[in-house]
C-alpha cells in the first residue's frame, strides 16, 4: 500500500484534526465534497457551452462574411480566405495539445478544420485547376484529407483525428471504387464489411466512443445493399432473414447496440417486405398479417434480451 507523501499526511491530520472540534461525521464531510463538485460540473458545463456557441457564432460570421465579399475576390484571395481558417485550426489543435488546461479545445478545431479544409481544396481546384473532372477532384481531395488526419494520428493518438480520417478515408476510397465501375451493390457490400470490421478493431482501443457511428455506417450501407440485391428474386430472397439474425448475434459479441438496432431493423423491415411480396394478393392476407405481428413481438422481445445480455457484457 502506497503511503501519503508528508504534505498529504500533515492535510488529512488537519482534517482530521478540525472535523473532531466540529463534530463532523464522514457522511456530512462527503456530502459537502459531492455538493462542490456538482457546483464545479455545472460550471464547466456552462463554460463549455457558451465556448462552443461563442466558435458557432464566429465559424457562422466568417461564412456571412465570406459569401458577401466572395463576387469582389480574385481567385488566391478566395483560397486563401477558405484555406486559410482550416489549415490554422488544424495547427491550433496540435498547438493546445501542448497544454494540459487546453486539451480539450482540440476536437473543436480539428472539427472546425475538418469543415474547412476540403472547402478550400475545392476552391484552389475550381480556380486553378483545368477540367471539370468532380469525381477525379474529390477524390484527390478527400484522400489528401485522410493522410493529413491519419498521419499525425498515429503520433498524438487523438480520437478526433481518427474519426474525420478514417471519414474521409472511406469517402476516398468510395469514390475510387465507382469510378473503377464498381457495382453499387457491391461497392456498399465491401465497403460496408471493411468499415464495420475497422469500427471493431476500433472499440477494442480507448478510442471506442467513435465506433457507434461507423457500426451505424457500415451495417446500413452492407445490409442496404444486400436487400437491393436479393429484392424480388423468390426463395434468393429468404438468405436476407438468416443474415439480419446473425448479425443480430455478432452485435452481442461486438457488444454493440447499434449494430443490434440496424440489423433488428433490418429483420423486421424485412418481414414486411417479404409478407407484402408474397401474401398481399392472396385469401390469407390476413392471417399473414396476424404472424407477422406475433414474428415482430418475438423479435423485439429477442433483441432486448439481446440488448440486455450485451449491457450486463
Amino acid at each position: 500500500m502506497n503511503h501519503p507523501s508528508p504534505a498529504k499526511q500533515e492535510a488529512l491530520d488537519k482534517i482530521a484534526t478540525i472535523a473532531k472540534e466540529h463534530d463532523l461525521t464522514l457522511d456530512e464531510i462527503g456530502a459537502k465534497l459531492t455538493q462542490d463538485a456538482i457546483k464545479d460540473k455545472s460550471g464547466k458545463w456552462l463554460t463549455r457551452l457558451l465556448g462552443y456557441l461563442g466558435a458557432a457564432f464566429i465559424f457562422g460570421g466568417l461564412a456571412l462574411f465570406i459569401s458577401m465579399v466572395w463576387d469582389d475576390l480574385d481567385s488566391a484571395s478566395r483560397v486563401i480566405i477558405t484555406y486559410g481558417p482550416g489549415i490554422t485550426a488544424f495547427l491550433l489543435g496540435f498547438i493546445v495539445l501542448k497544454d494540459e488546461r487546453f486539451e480539450r479545445a482540440s476536437t473543436p478545431l480539428f472539427l472546425k478544420s475538418a469543415v474547412l479544409l476540403p472547402t478550400g481544396m475545392f476552391v484552389f481546384l475550381k480556380e486553378y485547376a483545368e477540367g471539370d473532372d468532380t469525381q477525379l477532384a474529390a477524390m484527390l481531395v478527400f484522400g489528401i484529407l485522410a493522410v493529413q488526419f491519419l498521419t499525425p494520428f498515429f503520433i498524438v493518438r487523438r480520437t478526433s483525428l481518427l474519426f474525420f480520417g478514417f471519414l474521409f478515408w472511406n469517402t476516398a476510397v468510395g469514390i475510387m471504387m465507382d469510378r473503377a465501375d464498381i457495382d453499387g451493390d457491391t461497392l456498399g457490400i465491401t465497403l460496408g464489411l471493411s468499415i464495420m470490421a475497422v469500427a471493431w478493431a476500433i472499440d477494442k482501443t480507448v478510442h471506442r466512443p467513435i465506433a457507434p457511428f461507423y457500426y451505424f455506417i457500415g451495417s446500413v450501407g452492407f445490409l442496404w445493399s444486400v436487400f437491393q440485391v436479393v429484392e424480388g428474386i423468390s426463395i434468393i430472397d429468404l438468405i436476407y432473414l438468416p443474415l439480419t439474425i446473425v448479425l443480430m448475434l455478432i452485435s452481442t459479441r461486438m457488444h454493440s447496440r447499434t449494430l443490434l438496432l440496424v440489423s433488428t431493423g433490418a429483420l423486421l423491415g424485412f418481414l414486411g417486405y417479404f409478407t407484402d411480396e408474397y401474401f398481399a394478393d392472396v385469401t390469407g392476407w390476413p392471417v399473414a398479417l396476424m404472424i407477422m405481428g406475433f414474428l415482430l413481438i418475438g423479435v423485439s422481445a429477442y433483441a432486448i434480451r439481446l440488448g440486455q445480455s450485451i449491457k450486463r457484457t
